[in-house]
């Protein structure tokens, strides 16, 4: 990815999906950012551009992660997956101030996403969304449903959601 150094930074160090079992917060961020961008540099290498900023001037505001599931070794701990092979998984599409969200980032993102995977050849995309709260890295369930995904499992708070594009 061209300008790592822009990715916000909670964002530019976090394994979550890259990780399987305990989420490691303890190794130094500087490996953290080692091992983002090995990873980033081998998704890229078979699958293409898989992340996306969205700036306010200059400025960061939002953070988007996404490829298919299986390049995201946590996607099996969720009770209502696993996503669908045939689906491009948003494993982030996060506006990281509280006070930029609710301005339209996310939608202006997501539509950005949606438009890059269908010239891409791609016909879904899939991510976990929070049914109980905002505060979630792929984004709360009701901005799924109001952009037209629909729930395809619920079993716990966090529905997998399918749009077809």
């Amino acid at each position: 990815m061209h300008n790592f150094s822009r990715v916000p930074e909670p964002c530019r160090f976090c394994l979550y999906w890259q990780t399987k079992g305990e989420f490691q917060t303890e190794a130094p961020k500087s490996e953290m950012e080692k091992v983002k961008l090995n990873w980033l540099s081998s998704v890229e290498k078979v699958f293409g551009n898989c992340v996306e900023l969205a700036c306010l001037g200059s400025v960061p505001v939002g953070f988007m992660q996404y490829a298919p599931p299986q390049y995201f070794s946590r996607v099996g701990d969720y009770a209502s997956g696993p996503p669908s092979s045939d689906a491009v998984f948003i494993a982030c599409l996060y506006i990281v101030s509280k006070d930029q969200r609710r301005n339209g980032y996310g939608t202006l993102m997501l539509r950005s996403l949606l438009k890059e995977l269908r010239e891409r050849g791609f016909r879904a995309v899939e991510t976990f969304a929070r049914a109980d709260s905002d505060n979630n890295p792929s984004g709360p369930l009701a901005f799924y449903l109001k952009n037209g995904f629909e729930v395809v499992s619920r079993k716990d708070d966090f529905p997998l959601v399918r749009l077809e594009i």
